[in-house]
C-alpha cells in the first residue's frame, strides 16, 4: 500500500510546485506592467481625489467661476494667471498647506486663511482651503511637483526652452502631458500609458539620445523591433509614436533633445 500511495503524493507535490510557480509568474508580469508613478503623476491623482479640479478645472486648467474676484473665476494653474500670486516654490506650498502664503497674511494684519480667522479681503464664493490635517510632507511635494508641470513654472536654460517651445509646436505634450511630465491613457499598450518623459518607465524606452533621435525622427528603435515581445506592444497599443522626420524644422531635433533630457534627468 505504501508503494502505490507515493507515486499519488508525488504528482500532488509537482502539482502544487506548478500552481505557486504559475501564481508567482502572474504576480510578476502584473508588476512589471504596473506603471511606476513619478510625483507628477502621484500629484495629479491626489489633487483629482483631493476635489481640486473642482474650483481649479480640469486638470488645473481653469474656467470656474468665482464672482467678487479681480478675474471672476478661481485661477487657473496654466497660462500665467496663478503666476500672479506665487513668488516662490515656497509659496506654493504654502497655499497648499496654509490655504494662502505668509507674505499675503502678514500684508492683511496676521490673518490668514489657513488659520481659520476673518481677514481683510472681499469674502470670496470661493475660497482656498487649507489641507495640513490631511496631507503628508510627501503628499505635499507631489502636489507641488503637479502644480510645477501644469504651470511650467520655474526657470529654463534657453536651449532647452527652445526644445520646450519645439514640443509645443508638434503637439507633444497631447500625448505626453504638460512639460511632457504627465502622459496619457493607452489601451494595449504594456503599461497602459503613454509615459512621461521623466522616471523609469521613460528610462526604460528611452537608454540613451541616440534612441530618443530614433524614437522621434521615426517612431520606433530597433532594440524593440529585435524584441518579438516588444515589437508586438509597441504595434498593438492604440497610439503609437509618430515619425518626426519629415516635420522637423532645422534645429527642433537638437532642441528636443536638450528639453528631453533635462526633464528626465537620465
Amino acid at each position: 500500500m505504501t508503494s502505490r500511495r507515493r507515486p499519488f503524493r508525488a504528482g500532488r507535490g509537482v502539482a502544487a510546485i506548478l500552481v505557486v510557480a504559475v501564481i508567482a509568474a502572474v504576480a510578476l508580469a502584473r508588476h512589471l506592467r504596473e506603471p511606476r508613478l513619478t510625483p507628477e503623476l502621484r500629484g495629479q491623482q491626489l489633487a483629482a481625489r483631493l476635489g481640486c479640479f473642482g474650483c481649479h478645472g480640469p486638470g488645473g486648467t481653469g474656467g470656474v467661476a468665482n464672482p467678487l474676484s479681480d478675474e471672476k473665476e478661481v485661477p487657473a494653474w496654466d497660462g500665467g494667471t496663478a503666476m500672479m500670486y506665487v513668488e516662490s516654490e515656497e509659496e506654493i506650498r504654502e497655499w497648499i498647506w496654509d490655504g494662502r502664503p505668509r507674505r499675503l497674511a502678514q500684508r492683511d494684519g496676521g490673518r490668514g486663511v489657513g488659520a481659520g480667522e476673518p481677514d481683510s479681503l472681499p469674502t470670496l464664493p470661493l475660497r482656498m482651503p487649507a489641507y495640513s490635517d490631511v496631507l503628508s510632507e510627501r503628499e505635499l511635494g507631489d502636489l507641488v511637483a503637479y502644480y510645477k508641470a501644469v504651470a511650467d513654472y520655474g526657470p529654463m536654460p534657453q536651449d532647452a526652452r527652445a526644445g520646450y517651445r519645439a514640443a509645443q509646436r508638434l503637439g507633444c505634450f497631447g500625448c505626453h502631458g504638460p512639460g511632457g511630465l504627465l502622459g496619457a491613457s493607452n489601451p494595449r499598450a504594456f503599461k497602459g500609458y503613454i509615459p512621461p518623459w521623466r522616471g523609469g518607465d521613460f528610462a526604460e524606452l528611452v537608454k540613451d539620445d541616440d534612441e530618443l533621435r530614433a524614437w522621434i525622427l521615426d517612431g520606433r528603435i530597433e532594440r524593440f523591433e529585435k524584441n518579438p515581445l516588444a515589437r508586438h506592444f509597441t504595434r498593438r497599443q492604440l497610439v503609437g509614436m509618430p515619425a518626426y522626420r519629415d516635420v522637423l524644422a532645422e534645429g527642433e531635433l537638437d532642441a528636443l533633445v536638450a528639453y528631453i533630457d533635462r526633464v528626465s534627468s537620465r
